[in-house]
């Protein structure tokens, strides 16, 4: 029984509503076989059978597809259900395999660079010209004072996942792997406020004193069946990687490339489907397989330099030490971009040299190319150390999946998820789901397992805290504004963040790293003191420092006079977000029209 919106449903109540919805969407399938094979893998509670079954998109229909795939989406993410098998050991099998690879890579970039090794004409025309783009999209390389280097929401060897914050990351003492204790100093100069703060009342001067660390292997969820291995950086590699990062993806976007928008690979893959001119590439461990002497080749020397140093190449993990043979991995702030950009100006290659002028688009592995260009591209791929993924790269068929969206024939099949026991939040989401697409028997037997008192109602485009409905009897609470405007109050549940008031031993410095993040960094005098009114507030500036002025406020930040900047329990200004949640609240949401 749902009690609390953010409770998980005990598992055999679970596995009950699981297995009722999979009957629903098996049952539709028209192909005897499909469904006889699913129906049976349900009855015999078979989740790896189901897991591994292929679909033929040629021969079914766009509704075939969406009910198998749904069916196949209860079970093959699902975190609670227990296939006896070690998924760790699966993904460090995996990890294992692809540096394997890296090193044979590695190896015929060395032979061809003493001249003992050819790649194929077609293939060494691609890596020229992908040279050439590269070079063209990064420009210059940066200095530490153009970049802005910040920490991100992660692990670091010192801070785990959930106590991860910028605060308590700044209250650690310095660390670095061994490769970037040559750029170490002029890394710790674009740093002054959190140097002198550790060692010196000189601000001239300062001996600090820095750990040398591994970057230590780690592994997450992923699906059923295996876990995803990612590399938790030192913190001052974590820090100019996110920094590097940033600037990469800053030069992407002049190209047309924008990282943080996956919508043109959305909308490319669904013209694909529709008239077979666009291929969907996806690869196999596309980041764990980017070999290290392929990006010295195909970098400028003065980035490949900056990277290599900013990298972590030696791991530990069960206590065991491992020399990287790829360049970087999950973890890495800077992977994402990287790897963008190298597989962009492949692809962009590869179609020039089949003179096909069609569109092209990269959004980290997720590949859009023209289907006239897929040979030429897969050869470049594999002669470079990577795997086309067969099974999730179209080019023939009225199929093509990309970044989070699976088309056939122009129509959005893709299912919804389920990604661990159901609770409130996942049962709320999916019933949604259902009710969005118009599977109005799905969303039924969703229904019938919420008690009245969490039955929440409102309208579409404001999240999944509440059932949405067209019906507006059911939510809308009238208020009228006056001067002809009015609004409708519903109520809503959201979780709770994860909070923290206590203080840290890096709330000195907090500070300055906040003015440096708000892009007013490098400015003038002036514009800093502004930005800690407007970031504040006046009125929160006078709660928090009392009758000081702006000038006395910047003169404790650059003297570090940690006495003079207060704790403040009752600002969320100065209250940690941490990862995870804290139970959840109800709230009402006010919609005002005129």
């Amino acid at each position: 029984m749902l009690l609390k919106w953010d409770q998980q449903l005990g598992a055999d109540e679970t596995e009950s509503v699981v297995r009722d919805l999979a009957l629903v969407h098996a049952s539709r399938v028209r192909d005897d076989e499909l469904r006889g094979h699913l129906l049976r893998c349900i009855d015999e509670d078979d989740v790896l059978g189901l897991c591994g079954t292929k679909l033929s998109y040629s021969t079914l229909a766009f509704d075939e597809v969406y009910s198998a795939s749904q069916v196949i989406a209860l079970y093959s993410k699902r975190q609670d259900i227990d296939l006896s098998i070690d998924r760790e050991s699966v993904a460090y099998e995996k990890f294992c395999a692809s540096e394997r690879l890296c090193e044979e890579t590695n190896l015929i970039f060395r032979l061809w660079s003493a001249g003992k090794f050819q790649f194929p004409p077609r293939v060494e025309s691609i890596l020229h010209a992908a040279q050439r783009k590269i070079a063209r999209v990064l420009g210059d390389v940066p200095s530490f004072s153009d970049l802005r280097m910040r920490f991100g929401p992660g692990a670091t060897t010192q801070v785990t996942k959930r106590t991860a914050s910028a605060r308590s990351k700044l209250g650690q003492t310095f660390c670095c792997s061994e490769d970037l204790v040559p750029i170490l100093s002029d890394l710790l100069e674009e740093v002054p406020s959190w140097v002198f703060g550790f060692e010196s009342d000189d601000l001239q001067t300062a001996i600090v004193s820095v750990e040398l660390h591994h970057g230590k292997l780690s592994f997450v969820p992923k699906n059923a069946r295996t876990d995803r291995s990612i590399v938790v950086e030192p913190a001052l590699n974590s820090l100019l990687q996110l920094g590097i990062g940033d600037y990469m993806a800053d030069r992407l976007r002049i190209f047309g490339l924008d990282i943080s928008d996956q919508t043109r690979n959305q909308q490319l893959a669904r013209l694909g489907s529709i008239d077979g001119s666009l291929a969907t590439l996806d690869l196999s461990s596309a980041s764990d397989c980017i070999a290290r002497e392929l990006v010295a080749h195909l970098l400028p020397v003065e980035w490949f330099t900056l990277l290599d140093r900013a990298r972590t190449s030696c791991i530990s993990y069960r206590g065991s030490t491992m020399k990287l043979h790829k360049f970087s991995s999950m973890g890495n702030g800077f992977t994402f971009p990287l790897e963008t950009l190298i597989f962009w100006a492949l692809a962009v290659s590869a179609a020039q040299t089949q003179s096909d002028t069609g569109e092209v688009s990269v959004y980290g592995d997720d590949i859009i190319v023209p289907v006239g260009c897929v040979p030429a591209l897969i050869q470049a791929l594999n002669a470079t150390g990577f795997l086309v993924n067969t099974e999730k790269s179209f080019w023939s068929g009225p199929f093509r999946e990309s970044c989070g969206k699976d088309y056939h024939s122009g129509i959005d099949v893709r299912p919804v998820f389920l990604k661990d026991g159901l609770s409130g939040p996942s049962i709320f989401t999916m019933r949604n789901y259902f009710v969005r697409v118009g599977d109005l028997e799905s969303s039924s037997i969703l229904e019938a397992i919420i008690p009245p008192h969490l039955k929440l109602w409102g309208p579409d485009g404001y999240g999944d805290g509440h059932l949405i409905t067209d019906d507006p009897t059911l939510w809308q609470r009238r208020i009228r504004a006056g001067d002809g405007w009015e609004g409708f109050v519903f109520d809503t549940f959201t979780l709770r963040s994860r909070k923290s008031f206590k203080p840290y031993p890096g709330d000195y410095v907090y500070p300055s790293y906040a003015i440096y993040l708000s892009e007013v960094g490098h400015n003038p005098r002036s514009e800093m003191l502004s930005a800690v009114l407007a970031r504040l507030g006046r009125h929160r500036f006078i709660e928090i420092y009392g009758e000081a002025t702006l000038s006395q406020v910047l003169s404790w930040i650059d003297n570090l006079d940690s006495s003079k900047v207060p704790y403040d329990k009752r600002s969320d200004s100065f209250g940690v977000t941490l990862p995870g949640v804290s139970g959840y609240k109800r709230i009402s949401i006010y919609t005002l029209r005129r």
